[in-house]
């Protein structure tokens, strides 16, 4: 292995380059063949006198320099992989064992837009569809959008019917929102250059792959931003949380608001919202069925175990909280799970492989000063950035409204013509863009926050249905509240105008007002403290 890491480095000029180069062989040749008990000092087949020497060898002192100023070996080893590749790739070649198809993928970069920390306990297609809709979801909402808006306005223009008739001419923005939704989703050619281990770091070349793992630091400082694919799993290992921690580290104090930590289920959970509610309002206005019962039995039927099962997972996630700050507070570097450990250092083919616990310690070391300092940071900094986002930024906004956008569609295929045409459109526009932008967020965040604070009450699963049906009892007793009022503002602004225009308009200011107020204002929700630790 010395010789190939020592070949590598030909382009090297200097005597003293080349004179590291060799220690730097030897280092990693001990950390591959010996393991971290060589290395450390703890007795094993290898003479510790051999180890030592590499050791205290003048080259440690620079790799120790290089390390703690978070710079790469060679400039070649920072790599990324451009995000539209990948999103083309994954689905037709997996993770699993293409680790060559996806790093010839990669390039050699000086900047990365954003740096993905997962843990390879995640199922794979989970992370695709999360890495999906982060990147694709806002493009598609626009594009999916301006379709809707351009069939509205051919409509409008009588080149597509209008009449209330059952069948598709009855959901002519739908369609074209939904098609330029989903062909958008799967097909926009995102500009972004990401880091994913598995296509950055090259698998099959041990050499290769010490370099970049000692490199570690490089990319973390590189990187924008940092992208936590997060699941139960995550906090328990060593990588996940080293990424992290030393991703906090590079960027110094502000370094929170470049993080972002999307739990796995979310993707999954967005798409089956936006394609489910697609659906149904397709059905629906299919059907050309009366509001008053039938649509409102038909909706009533179909969402209500749609809701209680997201309720349901919601009220998982918030119980989740709870148990990653218990686990993030008693963090420590000697129970961390790690892969190569869990393996037994054999590799699949049952070749031995190095040690990634050393590499880590040795970065720990020249970033944080010390293990405990380490443990601190993440029992601390880390821990407060994770609490945060889990609590109050997974149902963001912005989520939340590209979820339910279909909604807007749909009201745009609702429109009636009137003698008074400019107000019937206006008053149709007002409406689309209340109730995916205003009531429905709403509606979401009181549900949200009610069921954070219920997480607690119960433990079976039967008690946590019931929870569930009833925190979308309550949201489905709000949504019917407000609905009411807004008929009783139609009938009073018909009864004054002749149109409905002043009661959407009203229900919009009102109902901006509070969207503005609750999402900006309230309190966020804060990590609780454990009389227990003993941090």
């Amino acid at each position: 292995m010395g010789r190939r890491l020592l070949a590598s480095f030909q382009s090297l000029h200097t005597e003293a380059e080349k004179a590291d180069l060799q220690k730097l062989s030897c280092l990693l040749a001990a950390m591959t063949e010996s393991g971290l008990q060589a290395v450390v000092g703890t007795p094993s087949e290898v003479s510790e006198d051999s180890a030592q020497d590499c050791l205290d060898s003048l080259f440690l002192e620079r790799l120790l320099e290089m390390m703690t100023q978070m710079k790469a070996i060679r400039p070649e080893i920072v790599r990324g992989i451009p995000v539209h590749r990948f999103l083309r790739r994954m689905p037709c070649k997996g993770l699993a064992k293409q680790h060559r198809i996806f790093y010839g993928r990669s390039k050699v970069t000086k900047q990365l837009d954003e740096f993905w920390s997962h843990s390879w306990r995640t199922k794979a297609w989970l992370k695709y569809v999360n890495i999906l809709f982060l990147n694709n979801g806002f493009p598609a909402f626009v594009v999916g959008t301006l379709c809707a808006l351009v069939a509205f306005s051919l409509s409008l223009a009588g080149i597509l019917p209008l009449q209330r008739t059952v069948g598709p001419a009855n959901a002519w923005c739908t369609i074209a929102g939904s098609i330029g939704y989903y062909m958008t989703l799967l097909l926009w050619p995102s500009r972004k250059l990401a880091f994913l281990d598995i296509a950055c770091i090259n698998q099959e070349d041990e050499t290769q792959k010490s370099e970049a793992l000692l490199s570690m630091g490089a990319f973390l400082r590189c990187s924008k931003s940092l992208l936590v694919l997060w699941d139960e799993t995550y906090v328990a290992r060593l990588w996940c949380i080293f990424e992290m921690a030393g991703f906090l580290h590079s960027k110094g104090p502000r370094a929170d608001k470049s993080v972002l930590v999307c739990p796995v289920f979310v993707g999954p959970a967005l798409f089956a919202g936006n394609l489910g509610l697609s659906v149904l309002l397709l059905a629906l206005l299919c059907a050309d069925l009366p509001l008053f019962p039938w649509a409102g039995i038909f909706i009533s039927a179909m969402v209500f175990p749609c809701m209680v099962l997201f309720a349901y997972v919601v009220l998982v996630h918030c119980r989740s909280i709870d148990v990653v700050q218990h686990q993030v507070r008693h963090f420590t570097f000697e129970h961390s799970l790690c892969h190569c450990c869990e393996s037994g250092h054999v590799d699949d083919n049952g070749g031995e492989v190095s040690c990634d616990r050393l590499i880590i310690f040795r970065c720990i070391s020249a970033w944080f000063g010390s293990v405990d300092a380490f443990e601190s940071l993440v029992q601390t900094r880390l821990l407060k950035t994770l609490v945060c986002q889990l609590a109050n930024q997974v149902f963001s906004y912005w989520r939340i409204v590209q979820a339910t956008i279909p909604a807007a569609w749909a009201i745009l295929d609702l429109h009636e013509s009137r003698q008074d045409a400019a107000a019937a459109v206006l008053q149709t526009m007002l409406a689309a863009v209340n109730y995916p932008f205003c009531v429905l967020p709403i509606c979401s965040l009181l549900m949200l926050r009610m069921a954070y604070g219920v997480r607690s009450l119960g433990h079976s699963k039967w008690t946590q249905w019931l929870l569930s049906t009833t925190l979308i009892a309550v949201e489905s007793l709000l949504f019917g509240a407000y609905f009411l009022c807004e008929q009783a503002l139609r009938q009073l602004s018909d009864d004054h105008f002749g149109n409905w225009l002043p009661a959407h308009l009203v229900a919009l200011i009102l109902m901006g007002a509070v969207t503005l107020v609750l999402w900006r204002h309230l309190p966020a929700i804060e990590m609780h403290w454990d009389s227990t630790s003993n941090s």
